[in-house]
């Protein structure tokens, strides 16, 4: 009885023990090197499924847009054709190779490849067989994203003050995007990004002052064509700090006469319940974050795969 209660005791502590360890995994999206012509949409999406998967099964988050991603690329290596029946079957060898990296800053942290083969009637479909082969329970998966996961997290730690440093100077130069992209690319579940949100939060309201004018004039032309529900949605881009905070507030108005007070409450108009320094904070983080995915998402060297 003894000895099962320290065997069931161990393995508790062997679960608690890896879930730690997966606790500062870094988050991940999906994304390959546009112009990679063998990827058709179902290839993209069967693709994808794998990496998502394979993510998955090592205890890392697939994010929808971030700016570390786990990056598949697919080479052809070599073929041979199979006569038999009315169609040739073609066999083709291909190269799976994976490399987690930054897409802002084209930091490479990890990369390794396998051999895959599949087998069709095109080069295609012989990608599909061979794509459907890549197991996720692969132990080479486990050590390449384990050692890559490491070096991210030893970057960022060592790297945090130089990252702000380069951010604030982008700011100055009224990069603003680029310096939120870059920011935010800080893994959240590392130590060091309250200190690194703060200084994103910083370029954010500078970012809003800067483009709140033209949030508002786009604000304002869905309203006088009848179309609150764009409206709403830019007046909820608009800081409630910012310098066009008043006039915000003032078409907010406008539009609840317009549509009454249940669609008004449908639409979210210009929420003033952030009221507290602490709310006002998190929202703009929450702000700042998508700035930065919109960055990610309109990368043209990439096409992120968020299906």
């Amino acid at each position: 009885m003894k000895k099962r209660f320290l065997a069931t005791a161990y393995f508790v502590c062997c679960i608690f023990l890896c879930v730690a360890a997966r606790g500062n995994a870094v988050p991940m999206s999906v994304a390959v090197h546009s112009g990679q012509t063998m990827f058709d949409d179902n290839a993209l999406r069967l693709l994808g499924s794998k990496m998502k998967a394979l993510l998955s099964a090592n205890g890392i988050s697939s994010a929808g847009y971030c700016g570390i991603v786990l990056c598949p690329t697919v080479d052809v290596g070599g073929k041979q054709v199979i006569e038999g029946g009315m169609r040739n079957i073609t066999v083709f060898d291909f190269q799976l190779s994976l490399t987690v990296v930054n897409v802002v800053t084209g930091n490479e942290f990890g990369t390794m490849s396998m051999p895959l083969r599949g087998e069709g009637y095109s080069e295609r479909d012989a990608c599909l067989a061979a794509l459907r082969k890549i197991n996720a329970a692969d132990k080479r998966f486990a050590g390449f994203l384990e050692e890559s996961n490491k070096r991210v997290e030893d970057y960022y730690t060592k790297n945090t003050s130089s990252l702000i440093t380069s951010a604030q100077t982008k700011a100055k130069m009224e990069q603003y995007e680029d310096a939120l992209a870059l920011l935010l690319s800080y893994p959240s579940t590392l130590s060091g990004y309250d200190k690194v949100a703060a200084a994103a939060v910083k370029i954010y309201e500078q970012w809003q002052s800067n483009v709140c004018g033209q949030i508002m004039q786009k604000a304002r032309t869905a309203y006088s064509t009848g179309d609150y529900d764009t409206a709403a949605e830019m007046l909820g881009e608009v800081d409630m700090q910012s310098s066009c905070a008043a006039d915000a507030k003032k078409l907010a108005d406008e539009i609840r006469k317009a549509v009454g007070k249940e669609r008004a409450e449908e639409l979210q108009l210009y929420k003033e319940q952030l009221r507290t320094a602490a709310e006002i904070e998190k929202q703009r983080i929450k702000s700042a974050e998508n700035v930065a995915k919109a960055y990610y998402q309109n990368r043209s060297s990439y096409v992120y795969l968020v299906w």
